[in-house]
């Protein structure tokens, strides 16, 4: 099921805008965030601190 998201400082964690900023409808992206751009030393419930991140995003449409 699609997610919609607002891709803006503050929304999203540091790593994600950075990796699909500029990126074009259709595209599909792996994203591969380091805890400095992430979650860093700060446990997220499921996600360990220090994890690295790893997404696989296919950009279906975007609204302005």
């Amino acid at each position: 099921r699609p997610a919609e998201f607002s891709l803006e400082d503050g929304a999203l964690i540091e790593g994600f805008v950075k990796g699909l900023d500029g990126q074009k409808v259709g595209s599909q992206v792996l994203v591969v965030i380091p805890p400095a751009l992430g979650y860093g030393d700060q446990d997220q419930e499921k996600i360990p601190a220090n994890s690295t991140l790893i997404f696989v995003v296919d950009i279906l449409g975007v609204t302005k």
